[in-house]
């Protein structure tokens, strides 16, 4: 089994402490408090109440994922999600490369283990979804992972010519993908797990025809054995079960506008800020126009497209709606009531960003009747390689600093501590006096004549000049001598916090598995441990 440990790193104050506290303001913007031990329970009764096209589903599902290895497993989740008193545990992410940063992969085990340790809990059959956004058109952002070059994480970018309005439409090139992952195991350190990584990757992008297929592919082949089923938002056939939803969406356009600024003035009023920041036209939809992705406004009874001409009556939008329902979709505002109508929620897993928004959307759910489920923080972990967990045993240094982001506060403190050389102090020493000395030079020149008064200002920033080079010389003869220990830091810090951002932030399933193997991984992401607020450590 690998150590799993707990370290709070969450602020002493702001929403996310308020969230998890309990704290009254937080609170008054969700149907279900974070730290009552009830809420599961009480979500069942009234879940039971509700009714959901789980046949639909269930089949859409079954289709999807009879594609895919563990097929049986999903099957067996399929099943249970066709039973009326079933619940799904839910949270998604864009089709990032390789799953995008390891975030997603923390998602989707919260996802897991909080559906498994639930349905022991309540003894009824609580089923893991990932939905996957696949409407998405931020191509910028899902075409890149970080990698490592001299030292330091750069982008590492999918670059080819094709344009869609979505991911799941979006077509991988097999030649340009093929490259990409050349590319970015050329800078992989080699380890007896890296040949099988990129063999298994290659399969599975030559089985590929959309990003959304490839996402799929790959999550699949993580967590397909632990039963997740993966829901594309944006398939024809779900977007088709969605017509009378969005038909709501789009005859009430004017309270779900209202709806959305009275929460977000409310979450700002709170000194919460503003998570999401939109105009009051915007519908909250969004509409393929000509191959794009364009957002929908009303004003004045009248549906316009941004960017464009194009404008609809009510009636005319649900009639193309009707037409054409795959050519719709949600956004941040909508998408969670989207998926409220569309699944049986026990609890929806989200992360901090998600948690913030989410805060502003309750008086949404609550014009549409529909009540918010609980809200559950993901996940939040970091791994400690064994050389760095190693360093820091001998050095006696605590982990959190470094997980903040500290590194280089530590190392400077250390090496100031360590160096035998006064440097520093023997520098501005000889400043203060050789400019104190060369004061009288610059009054008697300023006295004879202003082109000496010039010169001698200029004699000074040279003198000055000449100071800082071989102050700049000194220390680095002394990060020289110290070089072994400084770069014991820097790689502490490369591993725990690079580019001072939360590891999950910046790594990739595929570094964490090129350290460990697929059966580390497997053990990793079906490890017991708490859903909750308080970031995971987990030494390897």
């Amino acid at each position: 089994m690998l150590e799993v440990r707990e370290i709070d790193l969450i602020s002493n104050k702001g929403f996310i402490k308020d969230y998890v506290n309990g704290s009254y303001l937080s609170d008054q913007f969700f149907e279900y408090t974070y730290n009552d031990e009830d809420k599961f329970k009480k979500r069942i009764d009234h879940l039971l109440t509700k009714t959901y096209k789980r046949d639909e589903l269930a089949d859409y599902l079954l289709e999807t994922h009879n594609s895919l290895a563990y097929s049986n497993q999903a099957c067996s989740q399929i099943e249970k999600l066709r039973q009326p008193n079933s619940v799904v545990v839910v949270g998604g992410q864009q089709a990032g490369l390789l799953t995008g940063p390891l975030y997603t992969v923390y998602k989707a085990m919260s996802i897991i283990i909080l559906a498994k340790q639930q349905e022991e809990k309540l003894n009824v059959p609580v089923v893991p979804v990932f939905w996957i956004a696949g409407e998405d058109h931020d191509m910028d952002e899902i075409r890149f992972v970080y990698k490592e070059k001299r030292g330091t994480w750069k982008k590492h970018q999918y670059d080819d010519s094709s344009k869609s309005s979505s991911a799941s439409s979006l077509k991988i090139d097999k030649a340009e993908i093929q490259k990409w992952l050349n590319e970015l195991f050329s800078t992989f350190p080699e380890t007896a797990h890296t040949k099988n990584l990129l063999v298994n990757l290659t399969s599975l992008s030559e089985k590929s025809s959309t990003f959304v297929d490839f996402f799929r592919y790959v999550m699949n082949w993580f967590f397909g054995n632990e039963g997740l089923l993966l829901l594309d938002a944006h398939d024809p056939i779900i977007r088709k079960m969605e017509i009378q939803y969005f038909d709501q969406l789009i005859m009430d356009v004017e309270q779900v506008q209202k709806a959305q600024q009275k929460g977000a003035q409310a979450f700002a009023e709170a000194g919460y800020g503003e998570p999401i920041l939109t105009d009051y036209s915007n519908a909250h939809l969004f509409l393929e126009v000509e191959g794009e992705r364009k957002r929908l406004d009303y004003d004045q009874g009248v549906f316009s497209v941004k960017g464009t001409d194009i404008v609809y009556s009510k009636s005319q939008l649900s009639t193309l709606l009707h037409k054409y329902p795959e050519r719709f979709s949600n956004n941040v505002v909508t998408r969670p009531l989207m998926q409220e109508w569309l699944l049986p929620v026990l609890a929806f897993i989200s992360g901090p960003g998600e948690l913030r928004y989410w805060a502003t959307l309750k008086h949404v759910f609550t014009h549409f009747e529909v009540e918010m489920p609980p809200v559950i923080p993901r996940i939040q972990l970091t791994f400690i390689p064994s050389v760095v967990q190693k360093w820091l045993a001998e050095t006696d240094y605590e982990l959190k600093p470094f997980l903040l982001g500290r590194m280089e506060e530590l190392r400077e403190s250390w090496l100031e501590k360590a160096t035998e050389y006064p440097v520093s102090e023997v520098i501005e020493q000889v400043k203060s006096n050789i400019l104190s000395d060369h004061q009288p030079l610059r009054d008697l020149a300023k006295d004879m004549d202003p082109t000496l008064a010039k010169l001698s200002e200029k004699n000074r920033s040279i003198i000055e000049n000449q100071i800082a080079f071989m102050e700049k010389k000194m220390k680095k003869f002394v990060r020289q001598s110290h070089d072994s220990t400084l770069a014991k830091f820097t790689e502490t810090g490369k591993w725990l916090a690079p580019l001072n951002r939360p590891q999950e932030r910046i790594f990739h399933p595929i570094l964490l598995m090129n350290v460990i193997g697929e059966e580390g991984f497997r053990r990793l992401v079906s490890t017991n441990m708490s859903v909750n607020h308080i970031h995971k450590v987990v030494y390897l």
